[in-house]
């Protein structure tokens, strides 16, 4: 079974009645099923508006009991997307302009030469207000499918942060039943996914899903290490003097670039429980950001500071983030490594 298309009501406002046949007769060659509303008082029109919304208003600008410049307002005020038309014979181009800004489709002078012209407009009136209608409703549903995908990617990140969080508990309950080697390798492994959940954990309170906030990021791991190692006797300084937004794909491998430098710094920059301070500046550096992750320990004669499972990850996770590293380190004056957006 079809669905009937809804028959158009049409307002036509004139109190002249041999104009209005002229109107009638114009707006009847464009739509012949239309509905028709022959509008002459206030109180015909006040139940013509009140009735719902007109799909074409047609008013002269002189009118007895009122002026087209009132039937434009209270029609817009209450049926923003009605088109309005106005054929008048009194007014001129300033008039019609400052109709025009207040939101009325066209102006037609009133004579037998623009009728041709009049209906015209009232064809591009109507067809212009169906347009607009259209892409209202599709604005509308992507607006709707967007905030659906919203919800949805928002879900994922969560669950995501809480896996990650259950994959660290698991690491370091398991680590509580072996041997101290293994420890702690169970523990760094388990120091890793905590700096993956950290990225996630800031995603997730972001309002954009593909990009992350890497200062909070960066913070969140450092403030986590300083607090595992060395008794609180270390001390975390953080300069961060540039925003520093990041694509998710590389926030994800330099933050464990990140973790490792300063995992590091806890391990091998000061002896046992010695008070030490962990500097963290985030630079501009040429038009991009620069890390540099600074402690005042002991340094090292070695100038490739991360070793092991730590290093080999390094170099990798270095060229999928796309940063250029470069470590400064002497004996007694401590060490800095730099990471450069490239």
């Amino acid at each position: 079974m079809t669905k009937e298309k809804p028959t158009m009501r049409i307002l036509i406002i004139d109190d002249n009645p041999d104009d209005r046949k002229l109107e009638l007769r114009e707006v009847y060659a464009l739509f012949p099923d239309a509905q028709m509303l022959e509008i002459t008082n206030a109180d015909e029109f006040e139940a013509a508006v009140a009735a719902g919304p007109p799909d074409l208003v047609l008013t002269d600008l002189d009118l007895r009991w009122t002026n087209g410049r009132q039937v434009l307002l209270t029609v817009k005020g209450k049926y923003p997307a009605c088109p309005v038309v106005m054929f008048t014979g009194t007014g001129d181009e300033t008039i019609a302009v400052e109709l025009m800004k207040e939101g009325l489709d066209d102006y037609v002078v009133k004579s037998p030469r623009q009728l041709p012209r009049l209906r015209t407009s009232l064809k591009i009136a109507v067809e212009m207000a169906k347009s607009r209608a259209d892409l209202s409703d599709r604005e509308a549903h992507l607006a709707r499918a967007l905030a659906q995908q919203q919800v949805v990617v928002r879900e994922l990140h969560h669950r995501v942060k809480n896996n990650l969080q259950t994959v660290t508990s698991l690491l370091h309950l398991r680590g509580r039943t072996v041997d101290a080697t293994t420890r702690v390798h169970l523990d760094e492994i388990a120091g890793r996914m905590e700096a993956l959940g950290a990225v996630q954990a800031r995603i997730y309170q972001s309002a954009e899903f593909d990009r992350v906030d890497f200062c909070a990021t960066l913070e969140d791991i450092a403030a986590s290490l300083v607090k595992v190692y060395h008794g609180g006797q270390v001390s975390l300084i953080t300069n961060f003097k540039v925003r520093f937004v990041l694509e998710v794909a590389r926030a994800m491998p330099l933050s464990l670039i990140c973790y490792e430098v300063i995992l590091d710094a806890m391990k091998y920059a000061w002896s046992t429980n010695a008070p030490g301070t962990l500097t963290i500046d985030v630079v501009d550096s040429d038009g991009r950001p620069e890390v540099r992750i600074a402690d005042d320990g002991i340094g090292f004669v070695d100038h490739h500071v991360v070793k092991g499972m730590g290093g080999k990850l390094m170099r990798s996770m270095a060229e999928e983030a796309d940063v250029a590293v470069a470590t400064v380190t002497s004996p007694g004056t401590g060490t800095c490594v730099s990471l450069r957006l490239l």
